[in-house]
This record gives C-alpha cells, structure tokens and sequence, in this order.
C-alpha cells in the first residue's frame, strides 16, 4: 500500500511538472500568435502577454503560430504538443472532441460567470453531452460581395446622393435595392455584368473544400438538406435529393453561358479577381471582406456586401464562425490561464480596463492597416458588453456608405443557418469534385452526385454505425 501511494504522489508531482517550467511558473501556449512577419501585431500581443504576466505571475506565456487545418491539428494532437489554446471551425468540435483531444472547460468558464452571457447558439456548437468545450471568437455569415465600380460600368447602380460613392441602395428609400435578391436575379444580374463590360459577374470557388462549402448555401436556398435524419434515427447522406441537383445545375448554368472564370478558383482568387475589377460577384464571410482591400488593392468605398439570394426553398446565411478550443493534454491550471488570457486580447464578454484596452488596440491597429472596420457578429450577449461594443462601433466603424452594408447586418439573425453537422469538412471536399467539374460540356450533375452520395454515406456508416 505504502508503494502505491509513493507511485501516485511522483505521479502527481511529475504532471505538476510538466505544466511548469523551469522557474516554476504555468506554461500557457498561446497558438493564435501573428506570424514574426506581421509586427504590429506581435507588438500587440506582446503588450497582452506583459499585461497578464504582471496580473497572473504564476504564469508565462509563450506565443506560436499555430495554423488550423485537419493535417496540422492531426499531427500535434496524436504527438500530444497542441497548444494550450488553438482557433478552429465551428464544423470541427465535434470530431475534436470525439477524439479526446479537448479540455472540458465547463466549470471553468462557469465560475468566470461567462457561460450564461454567451451567444446561445455558438455556445450549442460548442456543447457535446452538456459538456463545454469551447469558447467563440467570433461568428460569421456568407453574403455577396459586390465591386460598385464594375456594377456602375455594367449600368446597374449610380451616385444617387453625391458623396462621391455609387449606392446599392436608395439612402433616401431603402425599399429600393440595386442589388440580385433571388437566385434569378443573379443570373441575370451577372448577364448584365457579361455583355456590358466583359467581365466575369460571379466567381464559384471549386477546390480546397471551398466549393463544398458555399455550394451548401446554394442548396439550402433551393430547398435541399445535405444531411438528414433517416426513421432509424441516425443521420444520413442527402448530396442527390432533387433539390440538390436543382440547386448544382443552376451553377452549371453560369459556366455553360460563360458568366464566371473558369479553373481553379481558390478562397484567395475571389480577393484578388474582385479588387481588380475582373469579377462583380463573389461570396465571402463578413469576416473577411477587408481581404479585397489588403489583396486585392481595392477602395472601402468602392464595396457593397449584401445578402445572400432568395432561392425557390427559402434565404439562408451560411453562418459559422472561429471557436478557440483547448488542448485536453495540458494541465487544468493551464487551460483556465488561457482561458483567462482571452479577457486580455478583449475576446471575452468582460468590460474591464484591460479587456477594453485591447479591444481599441485591435481596432487601432486595423485602422492603421487600412483594414474595413464593420460590425462583428457579436459571440456574447451580455448588456455591459454589447453597450460597449456599440461605443466602440461609433468610434472605430470605417465606412462612409453603411446603407451598402445594412441589408445584410439586419437580415442575418432570421436567415443564418448552421453548417451541416457530421464530418463537414470531408462532405465539403467531394462536393467540391463536382463543382471542379461543372465547367466541362456535358457534365452530368445527377450522375455525379449519386457518385458522392453513395461515397458520403459510405463513410458516416464507417465513423457513425
């Protein structure tokens, strides 16, 4: 008995151990670190890391680089070296935490008094047997953003109060739009585009997963479910429902007509072939519609970005978002230290002195990189909090023309939908096999589609039962 005790207190002292080192203090990975290349924002978060050592001296923070995808996360979580806190995609938690590879952190973020003034559907995505397990960033929706310039060439909008910025929207009545509002309107709006200026109206993105990804909003406006429910009360594949083909063959009939570019289009070819004025079109997350200006050069006022169309099944917003997660191999100690660190990078729903500090400091530092300063989707829903950000919206919100924004802000809390939720990543990724595709004569969508569907559900029988 007396050697049985021994061996659990070494035990014990050795995992003490390894969540400290050699001073003594708490090692807390930070792996949402900016790259060595982006110096301001090292600088940014060097003031975070000084800020919290002074608050927490127990702990030192030690910041990497750590880019989220499937192989990477793979690779550190099966040689047990993820970071203590790691950004990913709200399609992952699940196969992350099936896995056994993050912390619960429930208890945590409970006795933060933070679990209750969480957004209560990204905390749901978050949720696995009642269990927490991650704590969002932010959120997101998919919309279409629009090059002005190339919709004023094409004749489709014009300068209607003089300040010098083409509008979408009438700001003297804002019933009247300028802007595709069905998936009809698309087509001919892209038409338009086409035979008045020769350039491409809208870009289907078809590699990396990413035409997987947008075509699922597609397929939810023509009424299609990728996933359902069978009777046998287990979720099924649903790529070849008639909606879905529906849906596939209208983007068909943007290559057919020549309306898009054709190749390879990856997330980056959208930012670059928009601010240069080779396309009209293209859908991004509101995340991320600064890229157009950082990659591709373009004037802030020279963007509109509006909802996703209507289609014949109904409006939906593709709406997903970056949820932080925390590795289930560190310490306890730890994890509630990176959890803690997130007040002072101002992404927690505290208002404290150093959780508003950086909040400005973000912001300042993306106005001095010229950087679209638009309203987040906000991941928190507490008064003092969203007070706060409205503050800070007043003062840092960067755009001139916000009617050519609006539309879409306003109808995002009734048209979001939630990605669909069993190994998304890898449905993405065969359906992307045939938007690659549909630029070839005579490609046959249904055929095609039943090829994935079989393929699909192949697998969630493997993984599921």
């Amino acid at each position: 008995m007396k050697k049985i005790i021994t061996f659990i207190a070494i035990a014990l002292l050795f995992i003490t151990l390894s969540a400290c080192n050699r001073s003594g203090k708490i090692e807390v990975v930070i792996g949402m670190w900016p790259e060595s290349a982006n110096t301001d924002d090292i600088t940014m978060f060097n003031t975070w890391k000084e800020r919290f050592e002074a608050d927490y001296p127990e702990y030192e923070i030690i910041g990497e680089p750590f880019t989220y995808s499937v192989e990477a996360f793979y690779a550190r979580a099966n040689s047990q070296t993820l970071p203590t806190v790691f950004q990913t995609w709200f399609t992952e938690p699940q196969m992350i935490v099936s896995g056994g590879h993050a912390k619960d952190i429930t208890n945590i973020v409970t006795d933060l008094g933070w679990y209750d003034k969480m957004d209560p559907e990204l905390r749901e995505y978050l949720t696995f047997d009642e269990k927490l397990y991650g704590i969002p960033r932010d959120g997101y929706g998919l919309g279409m953003i629009i090059n002005l310039d190339v919709f004023f060439d094409a004749g489709l909008v014009t300068d209607i109060d003089g300040d010098g910025i083409y509008d979408i929207v009438n700001p003297n009545d804002k019933e009247e739009k300028f802007y595709p509002q069905t998936m009809d309107e698309l087509y001919q709006y892209s038409e338009t585009i086409k035979e008045n200026t020769g350039v491409d109206g809208l870009i289907i993105l078809n590699v990396d997963k990413n035409g997987g990804w947008q075509f699922s909003n597609y397929a939810w406006a023509f009424g299609a479910s990728l996933q359902e429910i069978g009777n046998d009360g287990v979720v099924h594949a649903n790529l070849n429902s008639d909606e879905s083909v529906a849906a596939m063959t209208y983007l068909k009939s943007f290559y057919d007509a020549e309306l898009v570019p054709i190749g390879n289009m990856n997330y980056s070819e959208w930012a670059t072939r928009l601010g240069n004025g080779q396309i009209g079109m293209a859908i991004a997350g509101n995340d991320v519609i600064s890229n157009v200006i950082t990659q591709g050069g373009m004037d802030r006022n020279k963007i509109a970005f509006i909802p996703i169309p209507e289609g014949p099944g109904g409006q939906y917003t593709l709406f997903g978002g970056t949820p932080y997660m925390f590795s289930a191999y560190d310490s306890d100690e730890a994890v509630e230290g990176a959890i803690k660190f997130l007040e002072y990078m101002g992404r927690s729903p505290e208002v404290s002195e150093v959780a508003q500090s950086a909040m400005r400091e973000g912001l300042q530092t993306a106005t001095r990189k010229n950087m679209l300063i638009l309203p987040e989707v906000r991941p928190w829903n507490d008064p003092d909090y969203l007070a706060l950000i409205e503050s800070l919206n007043a003062q840092y919100v960067n755009v001139q023309a916000f009617h050519n924004f609006e539309d879409f802000y306003e109808m995002l809390p009734t048209t979001r939908r939630r990605e669909e939720p069993y190994y998304t990543q890898y449905m993405y990724e065969l359906l992307d096999q045939v938007v690659v595709n549909l630029k070839n004569p005579g490609f046959d969508v249904r055929s095609s589609l039943n090829s994935k569907q079989l393929d699909f559900e192949t697998y969630l029988r493997e993984q599921l039962g």
